[in-house]
């Protein structure tokens, strides 16, 4: 199969507009009647649903430490197989990667995929120093190929002229001027951006392709792309246990931080995908195994709390030994209640404990988790990497059946339980790690 074509979208830091900048392409790409493979680089789970929206297609995720350097490869391959484009986008500055490093950084997977980059700078109140800024990271990495620069909030005509007479003469062409636009804010709460479907997004996105028609030069972005290239690497398929059965995903407003790819590697593995809403009450009576993924169920508490035939269901299956695998808000729904601004609601009951939000953020960072017995998933001793994100802090429950440590290699203080049939942490695990 020949690699599409594509381009990945980067910016000095975090907050420089890159989803804004990615979906409005994306969106206008599409409208102009490409068929668009969306990707975010690193472990984020929130930013995809914006991407998936934009594209009419899933987003994967491209992180070269949960899935290694192989694996980001393995998963440019999985989600671009229809598509005629693939547009990146980036995670933080373009050289942050994990512990300090450019480990599963935005220029490592460009470099991986040989993609060329697409640099969206802040205008906010910079001048001249913007340009040295952009020299920097252009010429940091001689190995990175930059095709052009979007230049974002661009605050009046006069600001316009200011920053282009900055960047006159740059090694790489100004492909967009972005006015500022309050349009262009997207909500957010605790653990990033409000979930796609929570919003009129569609309405958003339909003005975001105008604006990025109107304000880049995109026919010239669309003649710069480049198509992927890199290495021939081994198409193995994760060594996952799981085979054969028909599990019930919970989706909805309340559990829908999933990555693709692990539905993808479930679906490979023979087992078969039916979806289902807790916040419905109901579950599959087909239902031979369960993927609680994480989410907002605090949000959701009350209403939870009410689906009491639903806890049973869900205890009664883990009494018959069916495979449960439950993440970060799919842990806290199984466990005895969840506590929101002082008030608790009862859950599941399938372990113990209370799960109550913090106003601070409690954990967040890279996660390896190694299982000291064999489980549904993995053997004993086998690793399963994932990633952390939380605000809230369980009590009554500890850390079972398994140790965890982070990217340095230093074990990590959590929370959960890894049993030969369940599985429940505060951890977002991504199986493409099982190589």
């Amino acid at each position: 199969m020949t690699p599409v074509k594509g381009l990945v979208i980067a910016a000095p830091f975090s907050g420089s507009g890159k989803t804004i900048i990615s979906c409005g392409l994306i969106k206008a790409l599409a409208s102009k009647g490409f068929e668009v493979a969306p990707f975010k680089v690193g472990p984020d789970y929130i930013d995809p649903s914006y991407l998936a929206q934009a594209a009419g297609h899933p987003c994967y995720n491209l992180d070269s430490w949960m899935t290694s350097q192989e694996g980001v490869k393995r998963s440019f391959g999985r989600g671009s197989k229809k598509a005629q484009l693939a547009v990146i986008e980036g995670v933080m500055g373009l050289f942050d990667g994990a512990g300090g490093t450019t480990c599963a950084s935005t220029a490592e997977v460009a470099k991986l995929l040989g993609l060329p980059v697409l640099l969206v700078f802040p205008a906010r109140s910079f001048g001249h120093t913007a340009r040295a800024l952009v020299e920097g990271l252009i010429s940091y990495w001689e190995e990175l190929d930059f095709i052009g620069i979007i230049v974002n909030g661009v605050a009046s005509p006069k600001h316009e002229r200011l920053l282009k007479k900055v960047f006159q003469g740059l090694e790489i062409p100004i492909l967009g001027m972005i006015s500022q636009e309050k349009k262009l804010e997207l909500p957010s709460r605790h653990l990033g951006l409000i979930q796609a479907e929570e919003i009129n997004l569609e309405e958003k996105l339909e003005f975001l392709s105008e604006k990025i028609t109107r304000e880049t030069n995109i026919s010239e972005i669309i003649s710069r792309l480049k198509r992927a290239s890199f290495s021939p690497f081994q198409n193995n398929p994760p060594a996952i246990k799981l085979k054969g059965q028909k599990i019930a995903v919970a989706k909805d407003k309340a559990f829908s931080f999933c990555y693709q790819e692990n539905l993808d590697i479930l679906k490979e593995a023979g087992n078969e995908i039916i979806f289902f809403s807790p916040l419905e009450g109901e579950i599959p009576k087909e239902a031979e195994a369960i993927y609680l993924p994480g989410g907002y169920p605090e949000l959701f508490a009350e209403t939870l709390s009410r689906h009491t035939a639903l806890h049973q269901k869900i205890k009664r299956l883990a009494d018959d030994g069916r495979p449960i695998l439950a993440e970060c808000g799919g842990f806290m729904f199984l466990l005895e209640g969840i506590e929101v601004n002082g008030k608790s609601f009862p859950m599941v009951g399938l372990l113990p404990g209370l799960a109550r939000l913090e106003k601070r953020l409690q954990a967040i960072g890279y996660r390896e988790a190694i299982f000291e017995g064999a489980n549904f998933l993995v053997d004993e001793g086998q690793p399963l990497r994932g990633h952390e994100f939380r605000y809230s802090l369980a009590k009554g429950i500890g850390l079972e059946g398994m140790k965890v440590k982070d990217f340095e290699g230093h074990e990590v203080s959590t929370f959960g339980v890894a049993r030969k049939n369940i599985i429940a942490s505060y951890l977002h695990f991504h199986l493409g790690s099982l190589v």
